[in-house]
């Protein structure tokens, strides 16, 4: 046998063997993150009850971007069509007034699933903003591996929205 075909059969078992590898990872994920702002719970749910308004603080995508059902609250939801991000849709499944906003993301078709709950819990001076997501990547052996930073990536990613969230309230706030 000549050395480039058992170099190549090599590199081909050990391709093999990482995609069975990532096929037995998890492709699912938890990610959170907290922040406080100097603000009231009434203040702040506005910007997570609309969807919409979440562009102010979240990235989103900057194309094909289309509201769908209620302006607010539960069956709000925001479909696009973007290079950067796929098709998908997010839309709020559950609200409660100052309190919780969950919602749900599909992205091409359902190939990721997010769940997400944003809770506000005030207290004097202000109000502590959680926020916790779990994904699904599903049965793709590449994305086993990406599912295993995702915790410490998106939750990072979450912190910075959290940040900006509260820099807008917090602006919002002081022109009123």
């Amino acid at each position: 046998m000549k050395l480039g075909a058992k170099i190549f059969g090599a590199l081909s078992g050990l391709l093999l063997l990482y995609l069975l590898f990532g096929l037995l990872l998890p492709g699912t994920w938890d990610a959170e993150a907290e922040w406080t702002v100097q603000a009231s719970p009434q203040e702040v749910f506005p910007l997570l009850d609309n969807l919409e308004a979440w562009a102010q603080w979240s990235p989103m995508p900057d194309s094909g971007l289309e509201a769908f059902g209620a302006a607010h609250g539960v069956g709000a939801g925001l479909r696009w069509n973007d290079p950067q991000y796929g098709v998908g849709e997010v839309r709020i499944i559950a609200s409660q007034e100052n309190s919780e906003v969950q919602y749900e993301v599909g992205v091409e078709g359902g190939a990721l699933k997010i769940q997400g709950i944003l809770s506000l819990e005030g207290y004097e001076g202000g109000t502590r903003i959680r926020w916790r997501e779990s994904g699904d990547f599903g049965w793709n052996p590449m994305m086993g591996y990406a599912a295993r930073g995702m915790a410490s990536s998106q939750g990072e990613a979450m912190k910075e929205s959290l940040k900006t969230l509260a820099e807008v309230v917090t602006q919002a706030g002081s022109e009123a």
